[in-house]
């Protein structure tokens, strides 16, 4: 009896905690779980990240066990292995990017359940990544998917065993991400006028992305609406490239590139339509963010997107690169107050509904406790 009132060590292994919708889910996970029944920590891969900070400041431990290299490194599951027996890890839920190398080490360590959560898929995924997958498979107990649509896609394209895989969709604090009036010092920040239009964005630029696309759309939009700007909010790899291209179209007064930022829900609330023009999804954290708050979300036609809008109801769904389609509805929607105000209190009661972050830290705790049991029988 004793035994069975012992908490369970849950180590989460991640490759970051810079800011992403991926680690954003994690840090909302792991400071949700209920401390009387789970110890939690976190491992990451190559950096800790400011979100790192902020775990570590709600007093959850968060650890820095490093690859020494960008290629395989034969040696890293014997190291994490050995620190997962140091932390007597009863559970090891690793995420996307860390499977491979993470049920290696569970493997070697006789973890008692091991976890995997995979967030999306690259546009096009390497032949050696759905290998990886396939051997990382044989080993772990469960695979978690993000979005029905990814779900299907990891059973019938990367050929996963179907009966390891079930959807956890992703939730998010509907506490943090609600609609408020627009910040007076935020529109002072960036120079924004109270009645300027904002179309915004929040994600990583990146190609899978497609903020260019966007780029295009809105200068169109803004040869309609001259008193409207663009905000992406994020960091990435494609910047340099997008900024040059918004210099190109003579459009620096008009698009906002805000970096990354720890202020998201009140920059959401600047926003009049929320604009994700990605090429791939799983559930996508920055939707569910923006919907919360009360934003028309303007979306593609792709991954677990349209199983959160429901066309014309609480959101728009249009076509991947479809820039006439895109730039159209937004129009149509700047222009069509009372619909725009309709949309968004409908996009807010439906995350609360389906989409609440204490619903999947729930399914996620009753996961553990299952696998925990089983293992002991």
């Amino acid at each position: 009896m004793p035994g069975a009132l012992r908490k369970l060590n849950i180590m989460h292994t991640v490759i970051s905690l810079e800011v992403g919708g991926l680690e954003k889910i994690v840090c909302d996970m792991v400071g949700g779980f209920d401390k009387e029944l789970f110890n939690v920590e976190v491992c990451c891969f190559s950096t800790l990240g400011e979100l790192a900070e902020k775990l570590m400041d709600n007093g959850i431990n968060v650890n820095l066990l490093q690859i020494t290299t960008k290629h395989y490194d034969p040696f890293y599951p014997l190291r994490l292995s050995r620190f997962l027996r140091e932390k007597k890890v009863d559970v090891l839920h690793m995420h996307s990017g860390t499977f491979f190398l993470g049920v290696q080490a569970g493997f070697l360590a006789r973890t008692q359940a091991m976890i995997y959560t995979d967030h999306g898929r690259h546009l096009v995924d390497p032949k050696r990544l759905i290998l990886m997958n396939r051997f990382s498979a044989l080993f772990v107990d469960k695979i978690v998917a993000v979005s029905r649509e990814l779900e299907e896609y990891l059973a019938n394209v990367v050929k996963l065993p179907r009966r390891k895989i079930s959807t956890i969709i992703n939730g998010i604090d509907t506490v943090k991400f609600s609609p408020r009036p627009k910040s007076a010092s935020l529109l002072r920040e960036f120079g924004i006028s109270e009645n300027t239009k904002i179309i915004g964005t929040v994600g990583r630029l990146a190609e899978v992305k497609d903020q260019s696309s966007m780029i295009e759309a809105f200068e169109v939009v803004n040869r309609h609406y001259s008193d409207s700007v663009l905000m992406l909010v994020g960091d990435g790899p494609l910047k340099s490239e997008l900024k040059q291209s918004v210099a190109n179209k003579k459009l620096c007064e008009k698009v906002i590139f805000t970096g990354s930022r720890s202020d998201v829900p009140e920059l959401l609330n600047l926003f009049d339509v929320y604009l994700l023009t990605s090429l791939s999804e799983g559930t996508s954290v920055s939707l569910l963010e923006a919907m919360a708050s009360g934003i028309v979300p303007i979306v593609t036609d792709v991954g677990g997107n349209t199983s959160i809008v429901n066309n014309g109801v609480n959101g728009i769904i249009v076509s991947p690169k479809d820039i006439g389609s895109m730039a159209r509805n937004i129009i149509y929607i700047l222009e069509n107050n009372d619909l725009r105000i309709s949309i968004g209190k409908e996009a807010t009661n439906t995350v609360k509904k389906v989409y609440g972050q204490y619903n999947m830290i729930n399914k996620y705790e009753t996961l553990y406790c299952e696998m925990a049991h089983n293992e002991n029988k």
